[in-house]
Order: C-alpha cells, then sequence, then structure tokens
C-alpha cells in the first residue's frame, strides 16, 4: 500500500516537490529561466515514470474508491505530460517569472489528480486546481483591462459550472448512495429521472468549462485576452484535460437515449458554430478560441459512440489536438515577433522565415483534417466509431461542419505562401530558438502519433 503511493503518485509527487521548489526560487526572487529548466526536466522525469508503468502493465487501487492507477490514468498523464514537455520548451525563451511555472505546475498537478481519481471528490478537486491557475494566468503580464475583464468573465461561468457539477454530484449521491464514478456510470443506461438529471447537470457543468457551445461564452475574451502563450495552454493542456476528465466519468458506459441526443446535438452545434464563427476572425487568439470551439465539439461527440472505442479515440484526439494547437500557436510566436495578433502577420510568412512557416502550414492543415496528417486520423476514428454505432445521420452532420472549418484554414495556409510584401520583422533569436525547439520536438511527437496510434489506446 505504502509502496504504491509513492510509486503509483510518483509523478504527482514530482509536479509537488516542484512547486516548493518554485515557491523558494520566487521568494529569492531571482530564477525565471532556471525555473523554467527544472519544470522541463520533471516533465520529462514523469513521463519516463508512466512509460516505465506502462510497460510494467502497472495499476493499483492507492485510495479505496477515490484514488486508482489504471491504463487511463497512465495514458492521460502520459499526454498532458509530453504536451508539458513541449510548451515547456517553447516557453524557456520568454524570460516567464517563476510564479508563471508555480501556476502552470499546479494546474497539470489538477488535470493529473482528475486522470487518477475513481471518485467524485478526487475528480471535483482536481478539477478545481487546474481551472484556478489559469484565472491568474490570464492577467499575469497581460497589462491590459481586456485581460482583467476576461479573467473575471472565465472566473464566474466557471464558478457555475463547478455549482453545476456539484448540483449534479449531490444528485447522484441521492440517486446511488455514493461518490463512486462507476456507481454512477453504471445508472447512465437507464431512464431512471434521478440519473438523467444527474447526468445532464455534470455534462453543462463540464461543456461549459471546456467551452463547447452553447457554454462558450468566456472563450474568445479569455483566448484572445491573455497572451498567446498562455492562450497555448488553455486551447490545449486545459481543453485536453476537461475534455478527459468528461471521459473518466462517462467513458466506461453506454448512454442511454436522452443523453446521447443531448450530446450528439451539443457536438453538432459547437462544431458547426465553432467552424462558422472562425471564418469572420482577423485576430489569430480569437479565431483560436472558436476553433477550439468546434474541436470540442468533435470531442464530445466521441461520447455517443458506444461500441467500446470511446476511451481510446478521445485519448487520442487530446493528444493530436493539444500537440498540434502548441505547434501552430508556437510557430505564429515565431512568425510574429511583435506580438500584435493579427493575420497580417502570417503574409508572405513562407519567404521570411520558411521553416516554422511550412511546420505551421502542415499544423493548421491537420486541424482542418486533411489526409493523410495526425488530424485527419483523429476524426476518422471519432466518425468511424459513431458510424459503427448506428448514428449514421449525426456523423454526417458533424462531417460536413468539419468542411466547413476547412476554409478558414486553408485562408491562412494561403497567407502563409502570399508573395512577401514588407521586410521581415526582426525578433528575439534566443527566444525563437527555444520556440522552434519545442515545436520540433511536438512535431516528433505528431509523426510518432501518426505512424503508431496504439500508442494511447486501450
Amino acid at each position: 500500500m505504502a509502496a504504491d503511493l509513492f510509486y503509483g503518485l510518483l509523478p504527482e509527487h514530482f509536479l509537488l516537490a516542484l512547486l516548493v521548489v518554485l515557491m523558494f526560487i520566487e521568494i529569492i526572487g531571482r530564477g525565471g529561466r532556471a525555473a523554467g529548466i527544472l519544470f522541463t526536466i520533471v516533465m520529462i522525469s514523469g513521463c519516463a515514470v508512466l512509460l516505465n508503468q506502462l510497460g510494467q502493465n502497472y495499476s493499483a487501487m492507492i485510495v479505496a474508491d477515490e484514488i486508482v492507477i489504471d491504463h487511463f490514468a497512465l495514458v492521460a498523464r502520459l499526454v498532458v505530460f509530453a504536451c508539458g514537455i513541449v510548451y515547456g520548451v517553447s516557453c524557456l525563451g520568454n524570460n516567464e517569472k517563476p510564479k508563471f511555472w508555480i501556476l502552470l505546475t499546479s494546474s497539470l498537478l489538477g488535470a493529473s489528480i482528475v486522470f487518477v481519481s475513481s471518485g467524485f471528490i478526487s475528480l471535483f478537486l482536481g478539477i478545481e486546481l487546474l481551472s484556478l491557475p489559469a484565472f491568474a494566468l490570464i492577467v499575469h503580464r497581460a497589462g491590459n483591462t481586456n485581460a482583467t475583464e476576461a479573467a473575471l468573465k472565465y472566473l464566474l461561468l466557471s464558478a457555475v459550472a463547478s455549482a453545476m457539477i456539484l448540483f449534479g454530484i449531490s444528485m447522484t449521491y441521492g440517486n446511488v448512495g455514493t461518490l463512486v464514478i462507476r456507481d454512477f456510470a453504471g445508472s447512465l443506461s437507464s431512464d431512471n429521472l434521478l440519473s438523467v438529471v444527474a447526468a445532464i447537470l455534470i455534462l453543462c457543468g463540464f461543456f461549459l468549462k471546456a467551452a463547447v457551445f452553447p457554454f462558450h461564452g468566456w472563450a474568445p475574451d479569455a483566448y484572445s485576452g491573455a497572451r498567446l502563450q498562455v492562450t497555448t495552454m488553455l486551447s490545449s493542456i486545459v481543453k485536453g484535460a476537461v475534455v478527459l476528465a468528461l471521459v473518466r466519468v462517462f467513458g466506461a458506459s453506454p448512454l442511454n437515449d436522452h443523453l446521447v441526443g443531448m450530446v450528439a446535438i451539443f457536438g453538432i452545434a459547437s462544431i458547426l458554430y465553432g467552424n462558422l464563427s472562425a471564418m469572420s476572425q482577423t485576430q489569430f487568439k480569437r479565431l483560436l478560441a472558436y476553433s477550439s470551439i468546434a474541436h470540442a465539439g468533435y470531442m464530445v461527440f466521441a461520447l455517443v459512440d458506444n461500441t467500446g472505442h470511446r476511451t481510446e479515440d478521445v485519448l487520442y484526439y487530446v493528444a493530436i489536438y493539444a500537440l498540434t494547437t502548441i505547434v501552430a500557436c508556437s510557430c505564429f510566436a515565431i512568425l510574429d515577433p511583435g506580438d500584435n495578433d493579427d493575420l497580417d502577420a502570417l503574409n508572405g510568412a513562407f519567404a521570411k522565415r520558411p521553416l516554422p512557416a511550412v511546420l505551421m502550414a502542415l499544423s493548421l492543415l491537420s486541424l482542418a483534417g486533411i489526409p493523410p496528417l495526425p488530424g485527419f486520423l483523429g476524426k476518422l476514428m471519432i466518425f468511424k466509431s459513431v458510424i459503427a454505432s448506428g448514428y449514421q445521420w449525426p456523423a454526417v452532420l458533424a462531417f460536413a461542419g468539419s468542411f466547413v472549418g476547412v476554409t478558414f484554414y486553408l485562408g491562412m495556409v494561403a497567407r502563409i505562401f502570399k508573395p512577401q510584401t514588407e521586410q521581415a520583422v526582426a525578433g528575439n533569436l534566443t527566444r525563437s530558438s527555444w520556440v522552434l525547439g519545442g515545436t520540433l520536438l511536438g512535431v516528433f511527437l505528431l509523426v510518432l502519433l501518426a505512424v503508431f496510434p496504439g500508442l494511447v489506446f486501450i
């Protein structure tokens, strides 16, 4: 038991130790670069431990009906830690203060707690620990009132989402008599009114935190108000973790017809709304917000599947989406050293910086779902499973919605390969080198997932 508590939760112990060290560095008032390097080392160490546990097919019940290490927990944490490596390397050149790394580490610790949860108490604590640092990160070094307003809107709506989740959890306890996720999941296939209402409340709470239409109101302002580095985190690691929390709760059991209809409607609506709204955007971060709304729709739509592949499909999609988003944002940071957030910064980018321009074009095409890029494989797996479940028409509507998204992605790619009309703006070479290094690492992981998609399968 004691050995499992140490070894099974070793990545979380790494994060806790890192938090202590980072707080000490913050107290002495120096070491921003050292803090980033320590963060990256801890992410690499966590991945090494998780890969070793996966190789051993390790599993353990750490706390009865509350904390469990299973294959989902191992793979989900591996996905987030791998994204943390890529993101950490990309941020090393930004001269971030230690408090940035403290908040980022706290958020990742919350995500890890969510993934090892088998009870609603630990799951809820993890979700809050994941979300709360994000509010502070939005205003951290932003230097504008828009960021404050965006963080306040995110805070208020996230509080509403938490209240909905808690209300659903309380109804679950009244219905099944426990706070064990497994017992709640077992009631999802029934038509019991209390079970259906509890599931709807929990779903809506998570939909709000993941910015699924029509619960997306905070996302455009929060994404555009924050710095690009923070927007990257919100749209990749945080969003992916929230969706995987949904899988932790709803991934094991089939949904009844009422819940399937609700999930399908919200998923398709989110895909269509996100893609249509993104077409009229002229700012990169705001466009990224609407794009993430659409991708949240794809991930939620996977819950319609009842063939037994729901969990692995979402795990694969989250891994692909998060890494691709980090790569795209990192490339934009290189191509737009002035941080003006305007899509015009992409005009003629290939002539100015060929390598990051090509990598960004490929990442955009992957997000659009163009074959044979990894994003296409993620969408293919979800649509294939939904069709195999007998929901052909919802799959057709979602597939049609994905075609709408191709237009604005291709528009950005066209900007990249426009003839150069301006001189390139000189950027910080040290910063660009770190960002490019993180980008290339992310590309390597994406190629690995495209060639070996079974790496995240259960």
